[in-house]
């Protein structure tokens, strides 16, 4: 017997300053973007469920009434936050948990774990497996910094918390690696949507080891099960961390050797296990000349479900379901629980 789902988004970054008229409109203009193709699935499969989008910066005040209304037994949220600024930003995953209300995806905690690089690979190092050496940057004092770049020789810079790629450099000179670090602390990143300007704050620095010669791959783990599917990721020469570098850039490709192929599945185990990933996540995972394999970021968060299956950008589940001939559409059956 099929659940009743309670499908949770929240409003487009296009919709502000819209009124209503105008805010159907920007939706079905901007479907691909802000809807979610898990509805289309969901449509399709005749699966009973209701929608509810809430606004920026909601206090989710009325989620529990919402869901009592829906007759729901379960709920799919495609955001993790309001995305409001300092004690006002809450995380769905926590308000549903507090509530007692039964949802798809990884807990609060585990969210949360998966949006901080640094807290995530201390508790991958902790938990006894082996990452690359990194530290968080303090912009008020580069000592640390400028030891950790003499020791390693060169080093990646990035955003420690949030799922996006942007604002990722590699650096061999202090003088740049600072100058980088103090724009990111001050600017944040700046995207352009539409036309429109916008400005994501960063409130934390890693600083991680750069390998040369290095490989990449990406593990997929969906569904209750779960499955665990390991790929190889091909960049670009000249590409790997350009600033107009985007994921579509990315080819996903069978792993090539048979013993990666086994250890890249044990290791997204372990993982699993350790930060308690349920349904969705991916692990981002570098190799040595030596062929040894540092997890470097878990993201578990649900957009990777709804991205457009026909577009290129960051489609990972259509790219990687390719490879081990899954469709969109029953790789969200099998996170659903429904496959």
């Amino acid at each position: 017997m099929n659940k009743k789902i309670l499908f949770l988004g929240r409003e487009s970054v296009l919709w502000l300053g819209l009124d209503e008229k105008q805010k159907e409109i920007e939706s079905k203009q901007s479907y691909s973007e802000e809807m979610s193709y898990v509805i289309d699935v969901m449509k399709k499969n005749s699966i009973d469920f209701k929608t509810h989008f809430f606004e920026r910066g909601s206090d989710f005040s009325e989620l529990l009434n919402i869901f009592k209304k829906s007759g729901a037994d379960i709920v799919f949220s495609d955001f993790y936050s309001n995305l409001a600024n300092g004690d006002k930003e809450k995380w769905i995953f926590d308000e549903l948990e507090k509530l007692g209300i039964p949802h798809y995806l990884s807990s609060g905690d585990t969210m949360k774990l998966m949006y901080n690089k640094i807290l995530c690979q201390k508790k991958l190092k902790s938990s006894g497996i082996e990452v690359l050496p990194f530290m968080s940057v303090d912009v008020n004092n580069f000592d640390s910094l400028d030891k950790f770049l003499k020791k390693h020789k060169k080093v990646i810079l990035k955003p420690a918390q949030g799922y996006s790629s942007m604002g990722i450099a590699v650096f061999d000179d202090i003088d740049m690696a600072i100058n980088h670090s103090r724009i990111l602390k001050k600017d944040g990143i700046i995207i352009q949507i539409n036309g429109k300007i916008y400005k994501i704050k960063v409130n934390d620095i890693i600083a991680e080891k750069f390998i040369e010669g290095k490989k990449e791959y990406q593990i997929l783990i969906i569904g209750k099960k779960p499955e665990i599917y390991p790929v190889e990721v091909g960049i670009p020469l000249g590409k790997v961390y350009d600033e107009g570098m985007k994921e579509e850039h990315f080819s996903r490709d069978p792993v090539k050797s048979l013993d990666i192929y086994n250890n890249l599945i044990k290791l997204g185990k372990i993982i699993l296990d350790t930060i308690g990933i349920r349904y969705l996540a991916r692990i981002d995972v570098i190799s040595d000349s030596d062929n040894n394999l540092y997890p470097i970021d878990v993201n578990g968060i649900p957009y990777l479900a709804r991205i457009n299956p026909n577009s290129g950008e960051n489609a990972s589940l259509t790219q990687i379901g390719k490879i081990y001939n899954r469709s969109y559409e029953s790789l969200i059956m099998e996170i659903l629980g429904l496959h």
